[in-house]
């Protein structure tokens, strides 16, 4: 499991420093005849940003201090720091980390192209990534939304950089994103990318991607400018810096005075949203992440796993401040979520964590809830249970005639489990049931499971088919 955890880490910009053992440095190079040698930086070389050995008379303090500033610097990723077994016999002294970061070129050149091409368009977007959340720039994003009015759409990555209530905010771009964001970048004139990569899960069909826009590609990292949509002006910077620098040098009037019409039409599209199924009977899963978030604080932290749920949670949990949304939104690892839930529980005492999972995705790792025991973290877990993979099963069901192919889960009762484990075991049939059970978990201080038992063939709209425009959206069956 250790390689798809670093791969994850590699696809979703995550600064990683792993230490893994190796043997005595002696008898490494015999062709992997040793016991227990392990060519790692080998296996792990393409997910990795840098690789690491540290020998016998080399200093550990050095190497790791080497380690987490590759880690952070520029584009965060993952680093493998490997250490002998000779090596980690070496006493060490106590020693002072200093982060470093690389100096970036002058952006006043290219902040002044920016602000002519904004404030001369007249159906500009702004495009946010998980680059502006890692940079610290949700802030200054936000200012610059307030000043503009330029409607505001984002990657999944991006979920939590502005309000899920600003009016200006349109939604999650791509496969699964709104009818109003796909709308917006499909026609607007000027696209303003900032912390993103164009992953194929936003751009649909490459060719179509935003075919009639001027193009501005912001991002630390070079080699994602230019490498898979062609820009008008690319700019290599720390998306904070740059945000700061634009806002200062814009003059909104004439932005509102060239886009405002622009801005009302984004706006109405905002009207055409999936509908669902809000009767009693039945338990949607709109309904159930709808709840949760309507029961949660402002500072509580949401760790999805990978399917359906992950993606009604970015559409229906109402998202208010960045760093409030963690998931693997880059190479989508099922059964990331409870064990990411555990850390986040772990690193930030005192705030509430839910995690909210499917009964594919949460069998991969549920023994993990010894670990939640153990520690008696304050960890709410939400499985929303349809019988099924359920992402897999709407491929199946839309595209490939509803030819079912293992696809049907065999779960156990998860409160019952739950409870075997000593985690405090929910579960619900309907939406009373439901905010019942919500308001009793969120008031116990340990670990709760609650186990939603929701409409089975249930499927995640809007929908993008492969293949195709964004603006080709399919809103219902």
């Amino acid at each position: 499991m250790t390689w798809i955890s670093i791969a994850t880490a590699y696809c979703d910009s995550v600064p990683l420093v792993i230490i893994a053992g190796q043997i005595e440095d002696q008898t490494l190079h015999t062709n992997g005849e040793a016991f227990q040698e392990l060519n790692i930086s080998g296996l792990t070389m393409a997910i990795l940003k840098h690789t690491l050995k540290v020998n016998p008379n080399e200093c550990i303090q050095k190497a790791l201090k080497y380690a987490v500033n590759i880690a952070v610097d520029g584009r965060p990723g993952p680093v493998l720091l490997e250490l002998t077994t000779d090596t980690s016999l070496n006493e060490t002294k106590n020693h002072r980390f200093v982060q470093t970061k690389a100096r970036l070129q002058s952006l006043e050149n290219s902040i002044e192209m920016a602000k002519r091409l904004i404030e001369t368009a007249r159906k500009p977007v702004i495009f946010v990534g998980g680059g502006v959340i890692a940079s610290g720039g949700a802030d200054s994003l936000r200012e610059v939304v307030k000043l503009t009015r330029i409607p505001v759409v984002s990657s999944l990555m991006g979920i939590g950089s502005i309000e899920a209530s600003n009016p200006f905010y349109l939604g999650m771009l791509g496969m699964h994103g709104t009818f109003a964001a796909n709308k917006a970048v499909h026609h607007c004139d000027l696209l303003i990318s900032i912390g993103v990569r164009f992953s194929d899960r936003v751009t649909g069909r490459i060719s179509g991607f935003s075919p009639s826009s001027k193009k501005i590609h912001v991002d630390i990292d070079p080699a994602e400018i230019n490498k898979i949509i062609s820009v008008d002006l690319p700019i290599v910077s720390d998306a904070k810096e740059f945000l700061n620098k634009l806002k200062n040098q814009l003059d909104d009037r004439k932005i509102n005075e060239n886009a405002g019409s622009w801005i009302s039409e984004a706006m109405e599209w905002k009207r055409t949203v999936p509908r669902f199924d809000r009767s009693n009977s039945i338990l949607s899963p709109q309904s159930v992440i709808r709840l949760l978030s309507d029961h949660s604080t402002k500072d509580t932290v949401v760790v999805t796993d990978v399917g359906q749920h992950q993606i009604w949670t970015a559409h229906h949990y109402a998202f208010t401040r960045p760093r409030t949304l963690i998931t693997s939104g880059g190479l989508g690892t099922m059964g990331y979520g409870l064990p990411a839930a555990i850390g986040a529980a772990a690193a930030i005492p005192g705030r509430p964590v839910i995690c909210v999972s499917g009964d594919g995705s949460f069998q991969m790792n549920l023994q993990e809830l010894i670990t939640a025991v153990k520690y008696q973290l304050p960890l709410k877990i939400a499985i929303l249970n349809n019988g099924y993979l359920g992402m897999v099963r709407q491929w199946q069901e839309l595209f490939y005639q509803r030819r079912y192919s293992q696809v049907k889960v065999c779960s156990p009762n998860f409160a019952q489990l739950a409870q075997a484990y000593g985690v405090a075991g929910f579960s619900a049939q309907t939406e009373e049931e439901a905010k019942q059970v919500i308001l009793e978990a969120f008031q116990k201080t340990g670990p709760v499971l609650i186990e939603f038992n929701i409409m089975e063939e249930e499927n995640v709209y809007p929908m993008v088919p492969p293949n195709h425009n964004n603006h080709q959206t399919i809103l219902s069956r």
